[in-house]
């Protein structure tokens, strides 16, 4: 047997778990050919092979490369890749924070493709390469899930793009309707901290946690009662006197 050399991977399975949807419009083979020097499944990436490579839209436009991925490292979730649009945007340095799930390899371009518009990605969270947000803060890392659900969600999680579309009803809540409120933003994030802090599965942590007027919606996919409950529980010791609308659905019961 080989020796396995100590190097750092970092699995984004993410990337590729969407790959037998967006086949519809474009050849399987095309997209799924591993990154050279890659071996055995493609879903595993040395995060050296993914920084740096060009990401292009739809009408194979360059939009720029892969610069960076925002870890949590708690979870093991990849919250973002961190892409240079600055010059697709017409804004010099500039950095866009999108979802690993709007992003699909083609091996025939070499290159990382989506689907993104200018339009939705010009809304995706960006900054200054010299003016990097505090991912340790709650508020930014909650930035990056509305982002996410906004333009296709937790492609991890069961498929609720029928849910992160804009309702008739405007009573309904969906994740870009966060209140901007110091308080609607605390209430939130203290949801969200206590939620990833205990032991829950994967699509349970990543439910969408949404506070307005401090009236909070919690949406999204949880294992069994058990976990609905507990989501349920930390919701109420953090909401105060809040409303709390829950749309969660259970897999089990």
């Amino acid at each position: 047997m080989k020796t396995i050399q100590r190097s750092l991977l970092i699995s984004l399975v993410p990337l590729f778990i969407p790959l037998t949807a967006f086949a519809e419009a474009e050849k399987q083979a095309e997209l799924v050919t591993p990154v050279p020097g890659t071996k055995g499944s493609a879903s595993s990436w040395r995060a050296s092979q993914v920084i740096g490579l060009n990401v292009k839209n739809a009408g194979d436009e360059t939009i720029g490369e892969i610069q960076d991925l925002v870890l949590d490292m708690k979870s093991g979730e990849v919250l973002a890749v961190v892409i240079s649009s600055g010059g697709f945007l017409g804004v010099a340095d500039t950095l866009s924070a999108v979802p690993v799930s709007v992003l699909r390899y083609d091996g025939t371009a070499k290159a990382f493709k989506t689907k993104l518009t200018k339009d939705q990605l010009g809304k995706a969270p960006q900054f200054k390469s010299t003016a990097w947000p505090d991912y340790n803060d709650g508020t930014s890392t909650e930035t990056l899930r509305s982002y996410r659900d906004a333009v296709g969600g937790d492609v991890t999680a069961p498929d609720n793009t029928a849910q992160n579309e804009k309702p008739k009803n405007k009573e309904v809540m969906i994740p870009t309707d966060q209140g901007s409120s110091e308080k609607d933003v605390q209430i939130t994030k203290d949801i969200r901290a206590e939620v990833m802090a205990t032991d829950l599965s994967f699509n349970a942590k990543n439910i969408k946690i949404i506070t307005k007027d401090e009236n909070v919606v919690l949406k999204g996919v949880v294992e069994n009662h058990a976990e609905h409950q507990a989501i349920l529980k930390i919701a109420k010791n953090h909401a105060n006197s809040a409303k709390i609308s829950d749309e969660l659905e259970m897999k089990s019961k």
